[in-house]
């Protein structure tokens, strides 16, 4: 097993491979291993029906088959990376009654029966000290050379409670001796989520020529994208010099104002870094 290894921690079944796939395509090729792990169960979805005419209908899913579905995609995805995911299978913040009605989880709500939910809502996760321990304790065992994980600002509440409870993790195992470094990955796609003006980001990793291989690895999970290649993803040659990256944000620990490099992975992100660099959708014009 390498011994140089990255940790992605995303909110969803699929949203490693959207946001960091092409990144960990590239570092596969140089020998790198993952730690794949999603912070919800998955319970909460739409399955997408693909018609006859190419067209989707979008179906309502109950807890115990979607959250079945979810994770045996995010198998397959993982094992195209040459891993296996890890679940920490906090609840959705909502999830479909068998009667089509979407139920909302708040405090206190019950919980639904079928599926993994022996751990708090992920809304709320963060907010649970032996919750943000267990995470803390997942970056110590693992050391891996960067942990990757949501921004704080995105139009997904399960993205932003993931973000929070990763970077109080982050922060607790630092303490405790960790060394490497936390960066925020973004959702740059237009056919997926709203143009982002007002989002900085100070670092990338060019991914150039990884784009159709990250499509392939997107159609792992086949219920939620059966189309990956119709999605969009922004030209960012004018603003990284490079057809196909991902952007990442620094997370500046309390005395630390440069990313260190621990491996290559690391080193390429501390070679693009630009603090506070602003996406402009402007400059593609």
């Amino acid at each position: 097993m390498s011994e140089r290894k990255i940790m992605a921690i995303g909110a969803h079944a699929d949203d490693i491979e959207f946001d960091v796939g092409g990144s960990f395509l590239k570092y596969q090729k140089a020998g790198y291993g993952f730690d794949y792990i999603m912070s919800t169960n998955n319970m909460s979805g739409q399955i997408h029906q693909v018609n006859p005419d190419g067209s989707m209908t979008r179906l309502e899913c109950v807890p115990g088959k979607m959250e079945e579905i979810r994770k045996r995609e995010a198998d397959a995805g993982a094992a195209m990376l040459g891993t296996r995911p890890l679940h920490l299978d906090y609840p959705q913040r909502h999830y479909s009654a068998p009667d089509g009605h979407r139920i909302n989880a708040d405090y206190g709500a019950p919980k639904p029966e079928n599926c993994t939910c022996d751990r708090p809502f992920i809304m709320v996760a963060h907010e649970c000290p032996a919750e943000v321990k267990r995470v803390a304790d997942l970056i110590l065992e693992r050391d891996p050379e960067a942990v990757l994980s949501h921004g704080l600002v995105t139009d997904s509440p399960e993205h932003y409670a993931t973000g929070i409870l990763v970077t109080k993790a982050f922060l607790q195992a630092r303490k405790q001796g960790y060394r490497g470094d936390l960066y925020y990955f973004f959702e740059l796609c237009e056919s997926s989520m709203f143009k982002r003006e007002f989002f900085f980001w100070d670092s990338f990793i060019d991914i150039t020529g990884f784009r159709e291989k990250q499509f392939d690895l997107i159609r792992c999970h086949y219920s939620a994208v059966p189309f990956p290649e119709r999605m969009d993803y922004f030209d960012l040659t004018p603003v990284c010099g490079c057809r196909d990256a991902e952007l990442f944000n620094f997370f500046r620990p309390e005395g630390q104002q440069k990313p260190s490099a621990r491996g290559k992975f690391t080193e390429e992100l501390c070679r693009n870094y630009r603090p506070h660099r602003w996406y402009d959708p402007g400059a593609e014009n």
